[in-house]
């Protein structure tokens, strides 16, 4: 399995035994993603300052994207799951991009330009508004879901045509939305401690962050945990259970637990590492191989099988690769 590696310095291609940095090496690379075709795979790697590239020759030579496409900050990049070999890409400020020919061109869905209220949208350590950190389309439906920070929980039911925004509770500040693999109505969603309203983050009704369940299809939510968190995951080789990231402080002091029921009781599976971590999860990926990747804000990378949830390095032995995103290659 050859593992893509987008970094703070550059792009790194990984064979399981020695990462090689193939390209890009000037830029913050927050997003990648690999494209198979017949006869070659296509890169996409996204930037957080530079925009968006695209390699064809395995990271040999890199172009910008630029037909379609005119953000500098690039958030996420995922399939469309409502449009068979089509890409979506979450920017900053809060936009989507789609690709129908694998990246060559672009057109933004503008309908979210339409939204009441986008323009409040805002990041406490960017002056962009707002950050679409990834869609998800629950099995079975029609639906897009895109998670914003800070700004909310947006749905699109008509293709990416348009768009409203909502607020999970209290909650306007989304780090990833996602859902069970065989039941589009359970969903469930990271949250952060910003909010809309610039309110204080009291403890109390009003207390923000944390980790949502939703039971049909997000009309109603239950917060589960309620310390900061950027990162959840069902596996998909394990759909019985939740795994969350939660940190009582943002960016550090961070635990793995993991759920057996829906979400109702947590324990700890941070196994394999110190805990409380000096980071925490930014992000948890599905391996190919049905293993879990927790992607750090510290710029590690561990790696568990789901079935005992115990943490390694990813990168053993290489400390100089600060990891910010991960797509796997055929």
């Amino acid at each position: 399995m050859h593992t893509l590696i987008g970094s703070r310095h550059g792009v790194y291609l990984h064979d399981g035994k020695t990462p090689t940095r193939i390209g890009l090496e000037t830029d913050r690379v927050s997003a990648v993603s690999a494209v198979s075709g017949q006869d070659t795979t296509r890169m996409l790697a996204g930037t957080y300052e530079s925009g968006m590239f695209l390699s064809d020759d395995m990271g040999a030579t890199w172009r910008e994207l630029t037909d379609g496409f005119s953000a500098l900050c690039v958030r996420w990049i995922g399939r469309d799951e409502l449009n068979p070999g089509s890409i979506l890409v979450g920017t900053e400020p809060g936009r989507i991009y789609r690709s129908n020919d694998a990246g060559n061109s672009w057109s933004e869905l503008t309908g979210i330009r339409d939204i009441d209220g986008h323009e409040n949208w805002f990041l406490p350590y960017s002056p962009r508004a707002g950050a679409v950190r990834n869609v998800f389309t629950p099995p079975g439906s029609n639906r897009y879901l895109a998670s914003v920070e800070v700004g909310g929980l947006l749905e699109s039911r008509d293709n990416g045509e348009t768009w409203t925004c909502r607020h999970i509770g209290v909650d306007s500040d989304i780090h990833f939305i996602t859902g069970h693999p065989n039941n589009g109505a359970v969903l469930y969603a990271a949250l952060g401690y910003a909010g809309i309203e610039q309110t204080p983050n009291e403890p109390g009704p009003g207390w923000r962050g944390g980790v949502a369940r939703s039971t049909d299809g997000g009309n109603t939510w239950t917060k589960l945990l309620t310390d900061y968190t950027r990162g959840v995951i069902i596996p998909p080789s394990r759909p019985e259970i939740v795994i969350a990231g939660p940190a009582p402080d943002v960016g550090q002091n961070g635990r793995i637990e993991v759920s057996v029921d829906d979400g109702d009781t947590w324990q700890e599976a941070s196994s394999g590492i110190d805990t409380p971590m000096p980071d925490m999860v930014e992000v948890f990926v599905p391996g190919p191989d049905d293993s879990v990747w927790a992607i750090c804000s510290g710029g590690r990378l561990l790696r568990a099988e789901p079935d005992e949830l115990s943490w390694t390095s990813a990168l053993p032995g290489i400390e100089k690769i600060e990891v910010e995103s991960v797509a796997f290659l055929d």
